[in-house]
């Protein structure tokens, strides 16, 4: 079970010739890297993923640096860049590719073009392949590859104008000429890791061993599905849409049946889940939100938060808003008005909802008070009391301590199957990796 924290994984300032490399290590698989001169103090931050963007501020404040640049490698179908965000903060540059057409991007470098931290630099590389778009960073020792090359893949190049062979071509490109000793900072990884090097691709990697026409044939067959909520992305990275916190149930419904269901996080209990939810939606109960923040950061943005009516879904947004926790957005009605609109469920066996629990819980607790009252002692009378007084609390506060222990009852604890998986760049396919290629003849 993950642990919260206020940001994912940071790996320690790694000196790689004469600059700093911080790498942020995002639960989905995506790869955030701030690259700072520490002599002018300067530095640049490269794929700013939406949920890291607290998380590279506090480095960039701690360390004392100034953040003249943001750069997008391309433009990303499967997490929404924080590069707009950022850079409204610290008065950063944005930089990309023109063929990206981001708008609120005023740099638009050519192949060749260098970036300086003080007095370093930083040499921009046009690659595309993956998209028409893509660009690759290399400074001394180092080459931040993006999606292009990854730790053991390559990039798929099956959608956003993509093309196998430029890619063949743009990796033969910039990898040619790096020692091997280079480090290779991939866009995405599963697995953890932080960087390869150029040798080590060079020798283990199986798509750099194949030729180009082998590797155009095996690149192009049986590409993997989509990354989750792709269109919606893509108008939020070109546009700089801001993600809603609410969305109506009929929105909702649309994006579920587009494919975005691997989104959609269900905050109710397990017994509640078992008795109905979506097919595919992620149960994570409201009281377990922030003790599993990273399993939440794990789902494809832009989330949908979800419960019965929608009171509970927002109380998961809040209390994840320390966290740095971006892209949540609360379905309007919950699963009834979801529902209502026609979209389907699976029903089986578990609790009633929790809200009609609390009111039977509560009208016991008030009938026994009265009955205890009149047949016993007076003094019970207070039971009653105790049970009104709370219950305007909670309508009064939108807090009910009543409904947080009821949910707590082993019968709302019933296991219930989490019935999708975070769609992401993993190097077994999907999002933006290709599937390891098929044996060579």
């Amino acid at each position: 079970m993950s642990t919260a924290t206020t940001q994912s994984p940071t790996t320690p300032k790694r000196s790689v010739g004469p600059l700093s490399i911080l790498a942020l290590l995002h639960p989905q698989g995506c790869r955030t890297y701030v690259l700072a001169d520490p002599i002018s103090a300067q530095a640049l931050a490269l794929d700013v993923h939406l949920d890291l963007v607290e998380a590279v501020a506090a480095a960039v404040a701690e360390a004392g640096w100034t953040l003249p640049y943001i750069v997008d490698s391309h433009t990303h179908a499967d997490h929404p860049s924080g590069a707009a965000a950022l850079a409204a903060r610290f008065g950063s540059t944005r930089i990309a590719h023109e063929a990206a057409g981001h708008e609120g991007v005023t740099r638009h470098p050519a192949d060749g073009d260098t970036l300086h931290l003080g007095d370093q630099s930083v040499q921009v590389r046009h690659a595309p392949g993956h998209t028409p778009d893509h660009l690759v960073l290399q400074s001394e020792g180092a080459v931040f590859t993006g999606d292009t090359v990854f730790i053991g893949s390559v990039a798929r190049t099956d959608f956003l104008g993509g093309d196998a062979g430029q890619l063949f071509d743009s990796i033969q490109r910039v990898l040619a000429g790096l020692p091997d000793e280079t480090l290779l900072y991939p866009g995405h990884d599963y697995a953890g890791r932080e960087h390869s090097t150029v040798g080590a691709e060079r020798r283990d990697n199986p798509w750099l061993q194949l030729d180009r026409s082998t590797f155009i044939e095996k690149l192009t067959a049986n590409p993997p599905p989509r990354p989750a909520n792709m269109e919606a992305l893509l108008d939020l990275n070109r546009k700089g849409t801001a993600i809603p916190t609410t969305m109506a149930a009929a929105e909702a419904l649309a994006r579920v049946r587009d494919g975005g269901v691997a989104s959609v996080i269900d905050v109710r209990t397990g017994g509640e889940f078992a008795a109905e939810h979506i097919d595919g939606s992620h149960l994570i109960p409201l009281d377990q939100v922030v003790e599993r923040v990273d399993a939440i950061r794990a789902v494809p943005a832009p989330r949908l938060l979800l419960c019965r009516t929608g009171n509970r879904a927002e109380l998961a947004r809040k209390a994840l808003a320390p966290f740095g926790v971006a892209g949540l957005t609360v379905v309007e009605g919950g699963l009834e008005a979801y529902a209502s609109q026609g979209g389907e469920t699976i029903k089986g066996s578990g609790a009633i909802a929790l809200d009609r629990q609390m009111r039977i819980v509560a009208g016991a607790l008030v009938l026994l008070g009265a009955v205890l009252g009149a047949f016993v002692a007076p003094i019970f009378y207070a039971l009653s009391a105790f049970v009104g007084a709370g219950l305007i609390f909670a309508g009064v506060t939108n807090a009910c301590p009543m409904m947080a222990v009821i949910a707590k009852m082993p019968w709302n604890r019933a296991p219930a199957c989490d019935g999708a998986s975070a769609a992401g760049c993993a190097a077994e396919g999907g999002g933006c990796a290709a599937t390891p290629p098929p044996t060579v003849d």
